[in-house]
């Protein structure tokens, strides 16, 4: 799966994420989603994630490629 960084945005300890993905399936159909990823740091580390994307879509791949 390629992802392609869309935009970053920092407030303190908190990044969030926009990504697009870009992948083939199995099946050879495309799958394409978006995300965004909510980042909690504590120093260096992340020590949350809170991740939003098109869910059902990843479970119909899943489904359609098992």
């Amino acid at each position: 799966m390629k992802l392609e960084l869309q935009s970053v945005l920092v407030d303190g300890d908190v990044a969030a994420v926009e990504l697009k993905a870009d992948a083939t399936a199995k099946s050879g159909h495309p799958f394409k989603n978006e995300y965004c990823w909510v980042c909690r740091f504590k120093g260096e580390k992340i020590v949350e994630v809170r991740a939003y994307l098109d869910s059902a879509l990843v479970k119909k791949v899943l489904k359609e490629n098992e």
